[in-house]
């Protein structure tokens, strides 16, 4: 335990944050969160609970086990749990407990596990605050992964931006760059030619009639 500065009194370790994982939740061989993040500890439902996982065990009986046991939350990818009634009332009763969950089933486990890491950071947040301060149990409802046309970007976006903001034909930005990329090479000692053997510019139609014609 460390002393807080000019106090000379210890000051609290640092919080570990408690996940469960569900029964069904992918479990990777040789993956540990706690490689990614040391302040998070995370335990398969399985593992610990192994008398309960043998029986039919309702879920809202998970959740008081969990709290009682000291989680902070319960990672599960059964949204079901959400609308069953008798599982939200007991967890409006368990302060600080946390259920996270999809808001749209995956079945992926790679989305699973990388979404929950990718959202590590913002469910933490949530769960750091005093149990008394998060009041009674909530859902935490994480978005679905996807992909729609704004994810998207295409090169020649930034190559036009470019050359309306300059008055420029999108031509004379590319030749721009590829100046850029060739000067570069040259201050570097390799061959300025590098980039087009490397990308086999030389090979298609446009670019072979740019060096016909130099």
């Amino acid at each position: 335990m460390a002393s807080k500065p000019g106090s000379g009194k210890p000051s609290p370790a640092p919080h570990r944050f408690r996940l469960l994982l569900d029964q069904g939740f992918p479990k990777p061989p040789g993956f540990r969160v706690e490689e990614v993040d040391r302040s998070i500890e995370v335990v398969h439902f399985g593992d610990s609970y192994r008398d309960l996982a043998r029986a039919r065990t309702p879920d809202w009986l998970i959740y008081a086990h969990a709290t009682r046991d000291g989680f902070d939350a319960l990672v599960t990818r059964d949204k079901a749990q959400v609308d069953q009634v008798v599982e939200m009332w007991v967890l409006s009763r368990l302060v600080g407990f946390s259920v996270v969950t999809w808001r749209r089933r995956v079945d992926d486990p790679i989305q699973e596990w990388g979404q929950l890491l990718a959202y590590l950071p913002e469910v933490k947040k949530r769960l750091a605050q005093r149990p008394e301060a998060r009041g009674a149990g909530g859902v935490i409802l994480l978005p679905a992964p996807t992909l729609d046309a704004s994810s998207m970007h295409r090169p020649h976006t930034t190559l036009q931006a470019e050359a309306s903001a300059r008055r420029l034909s999108i031509q004379q930005v590319g030749d721009e760059a590829a100046a850029e990329v060739r000067g570069w090479l040259s201050h570097a000692g390799r061959a300025s030619d590098e980039l087009d053997d490397l990308l086999d510019l030389r090979g298609r139609p446009s670019a072979q009639r740019r060096w016909q014609q130099s």
